[in-house]
């Protein structure tokens, strides 16, 4: 009897350690799936964060570029159009000076062929002498008269100052119309590197972003495996609770009675081995430890204990 009331304290003993040290382990698990999930969760709303930036920031480079698109656009009809405007006037230009220098070519070549040079005759001084008669008038041309010479060169000239006017706009047009196309090119060249960076940026941004998702979501799925682990764990604490309670809260006083009952055991045992033990004090409150109390009597010439 003794064997098994120590066995069942060493039981007890081992059921209750087992309990607390179980309990301490699935405690600290839970603590650290509680402090993983609290990670977890900081990284989700981090990259949810991260995410709606990089998103706004695609979405404004994108709108940068369709609004240097839509410039070069604008700046490539502006350009055409002045293009086709100077091809206009630099047509009429050249048409205008292929004509007045015809004007002239053909103005010179009448004059030639019409032997219009203006030759004036000089005549010696007229001397009158005393009943005479004067001499007839002198002839005032050599030639027929041919028009005015003054005239004649007057409206060559301003033939020639006129197409010299017309090469002077024509080469001025030119120079205009090669800066315009300069300035265009240049102008081409710096939106199409600012398009080409911007969609570079939205390229190395779109990826980024692309990742950013993609851990988001390997967060998500480790908190869901995370909060189900702490759920076995709370769910085994819980199971064990009742009876681990039990074994925690009551194992001093099973303790207690154990012991009281192996003193009682252990008592008996001596009386019976012919033990001589003091007469109790009936007046002595029943502590613990009083599991026998011992009485003296008569009986078969020996001594007789009684619980």
């Amino acid at each position: 009897m003794l064997d098994v009331l120590s066995k069942d304290m060493a039981t007890d003993l081992t059921k209750k350690e087992a309990c607390e040290s179980d309990r301490a382990t699935d405690t600290r698990e839970a603590s650290l799936l509680s402090r993983s999930m609290d990670d977890l969760t900081d990284a989700v709303d981090s990259a949810t964060t991260k995410i709606a930036e990089l998103t706004a920031e695609i979405d404004a480079k994108t709108e940068d570029v369709a609004n240097l698109n839509a410039e070069l656009k604008s700046a490539t009809a502006l350009r055409e159009e002045e293009h086709t405007e100077w091809v206009a006037t630099d047509k009429d230009d050249k048409d205008a000076l292929a004509l007045v220098n015809q004007a002239k070519v053909v103005l010179e070549q009448f004059y030639i062929d019409n032997n219009m040079a203006f030759v004036q005759k000089r005549q010696a001084p007229f001397t009158s002498v005393a009943g005479e008669a004067p001499p007839p008038p002198p002839s005032t041309w050599e030639t027929p008269y041919g028009g005015k010479q003054e005239e004649q060169q007057g409206v060559t000239s301003l033939l020639a100052i006129i197409a010299e006017d017309i090469e002077k706009d024509i080469a001025k047009s030119l120079a205009e119309e090669q800066a315009a196309e300069a300035l265009y090119q240049q102008t081409k060249a710096d939106i199409l590197a600012s398009v080409e960076a911007l969609e570079a940026s939205i390229e190395s941004l779109s990826g980024l972003r692309g990742e950013t998702v993609e851990a988001k979501e390997a967060a998500i799925t480790d908190r869901s495996s995370k909060n189900l682990e702490l759920k076995a764990v709370m769910d085994r604490i819980a199971a064990a609770m009742p009876d681990c309670d039990y074994f925690t809260i009551n194992y001093p006083l099973r303790v207690q009675n154990r012991q009281t009952e192996i003193d009682g055991l252990n008592k008996a045992k001596d009386i019976l081995g012919g033990g001589q033990f003091t007469a109790a004090n009936e007046d002595r409150a029943i502590v613990p430890g009083d599991a026998l109390v011992q009485r003296r009597s008569k009986f078969l010439g020996r001594t007789q204990a009684a619980l």
